[in-house]
Order: structure tokens, then C-alpha cells, then sequence
């Protein structure tokens, strides 16, 4: 049962990291199509910040008193999930948008389209505050995705910056992270040093997601709990806001309708069939 549980938690973890590499589709919205957005970001929390002090300080039983607190059987199998998910997706994803980058936007049309309808049934009621709530994410997902990619340099201090605030949209259930980076010019950068292993790099942009990681999921958790309604409205908002960007580089571009609806409707399909399989496992 022990292993069950654990290689569901990898593949959980698969998915998230996969959904994480698209532009469009956040592994928050991953989390929580396969219902594990709560526990996700409460078991986030639970890591002690202070402990590696502990170690530094040679206080070996502080340390393991602290640490005792994670969910190691939650955390490290969706972690090496993740992982895993990511180095594998980079090259495939990379050769997609060099080679066929409107079949590609017209597959993530489809998967954000269909993952707005999961982000539809978390807002428990449509009120006023709700409704301004969607308009604002709306809007500032369909104004900041128009704008001009801005071309950064690759230095490490951007890329710190890069990996800090993608992973803030990669938990956030709307916009992806992998957008944010297209837009701070630095995608198809990190894609190339992912496959070609640049261990400066990566770590850099690992101890940026990492430090955005630890200062924003007790945010989260808060606005889940108190304004969890007008929370998902905005999220809803921005998700349909996001869809400019592959209208604009898939359906825009295509060469034909079948190279739109295809793609679009095997993205969407996806979707429902991961809510599917996770939701019977949920039950059961």
C-alpha cells in the first residue's frame, strides 16, 4: 500500500512537473485538477526555514526535531515526480516550438480552455466581489501577455530573478511560470541549458524558484482559506486572459483549421481525462 501510494505520488508529481514546462498551464492547476493543491502547499509550509542554521550550528538533534515535522512520503516522490518530468519534457518541448510551433499553442489553447473549467467548479459563490475578481485577472493576464517580450540579458542575477518569480505562477492555479519566463526572454534559454546540463545555471534558477517558493506558499494557503471564491475567480480570470498568447502564436498562425482543432481538442481531452483518473482515484 506503502508503494501505491508512493508511485502515485510520483506520477502526481510527473504531471505537475510536465504542466509546469508548458506556457499556459501552471503545475498549481495541475495540483489541483488531481485534488492535492491543499495538501501541496500545506506540506510546503511545514518545512522549517530555520533548520539548515541547525546544521551550521552543528545542532544535530535541533535539526532532526525541526525536520520531523515534513510529510517525506507526501513530498519527496511528487518532488522526484517533478524531477523527473521536467528534464524530460525540456528537449521534446524545445523541438515542438522550433519546429511546429503552431500545432504546439493549439494543443495548449485546448489544455488552458479545459483547465478553466476545473478552475470554474472551485469558486463557491458568484457574487459581486467574485465578478471584479475575474475582470482583474482578466485583464491583467490579457494586457500583460500582449506586451513586447522583454529581451534580458542571461546574466545570473536574471536568471535568480527569473526562476523566483515563475515559480510564484507555477503554484498559483492560471498563468504558468513557463509563460513568464517566454516573456522575460528567457524560455528557450533555460530549455537549451536544461539539455545541455549547466549545473551554474540550473542551480541559480533553482535557488531563485526555491526562495519564491518559501515566501509565497503561506500566501496562498491564507487566500484558500479566507477569500477562497474571489481567490479562484481571479485565478478563472486570468486562466481566459492567458488565452492570448496561444490564439496569437497557434490559432493565428495555423495553416489550416484541422492544425487548430486537432491539437486543441487532444489538449483539452487530456485535461478531462487526467480529472477523470485522479478524481476515481480520490474516491476510491
Amino acid at each position: 500500500m506503502k508503494h501505491k501510494k508512493m508511485l502515485r505520488r510520483f506520477v502526481e508529481g510527473a504531471f505537475i512537473g510536465g504542466a509546469n514546462m508548458i506556457p499556459g498551464v501552471s503545475g498549481g492547476t495541475m495540483a489541483l485538477i488531481m485534488g492535492i493543491y491543499d495538501k501541496l502547499i500545506k506540506s510546503i509550509n511545514t518545512i522549517p526555514l530555520k533548520a539548515p542554521f541547525k546544521i551550521l550550528k552543528l545542532d544535530i538533534r535541533g535539526f532532526k526535531d525541526d525536520m520531523s515535522s515534513v510529510d517525506y512520503r507526501f513530498l519527496l516522490p511528487l518532488v522526484l515526480g517533478i524531477s523527473v518530468a521536467t528534464l524530460f519534457f525540456a528537449r521534446g518541448l524545445e523541438w515542438m516550438l522550433d519546429h511546429y510551433a503552431p500545432i504546439t499553442f493549439s494543443f495548449f489553447f485546448g489544455l488552458i480552455l479545459s483547465s478553466v473549467g476545473v478552475i470554474y467548479e472551485y469558486i463557491e459563490k458568484i457574487t459581486i466581489s467574485s465578478i471584479i475578481s475575474g475582470v482583474l485577472g482578466f485583464l491583467f493576464a490579457f494586457i500583460f501577455v500582449g506586451l513586447r517580450t522583454i529581451q534580458s540579458s542571461h546574466s545570473l542575477p536574471i536568471i535568480f530573478l527569473s526562476g523566483l518569480l515563475s515559480i510564484v505562477f507555477m503554484i498559483l492555479p492560471g498563468i504558468s511560470g513557463s509563460f513568464l519566463l517566454i516573456f522575460l526572454g528567457q524560455y528557450h534559454y533555460l530549455l537549451s541549458a536544461l539539455n545541455r546540463f549547466d549545473v551554474t545555471v540550473s542551480l541559480v534558477f533553482i535557488a531563485g524558484g526555491v526562495t519564491g517558493l518559501f515566501s509565497f506558499t503561506r500566501l496562498m494557503e491564507w487566500l484558500i482559506e479566507k477569500h477562497c471564491s474571489k481567490t479562484m475567480a481571479f485565478l478563472f480570470g486570468l486562466m481566459l486572459g492567458g488565452l492570448r498568447v496561444p490564439t496569437e502564436r497557434g490559432i493565428a498562425t495555423a495553416a489550416s483549421l484541422p492544425e487548430v482543432l486537432v491539437p486543441a481538442a487532444l489538449g483539452a481531452l487530456l485535461v478531462g481525462v487526467v480529472e477523470y483518473i485522479f478524481n476515481g482515484l480520490t474516491s476510491s
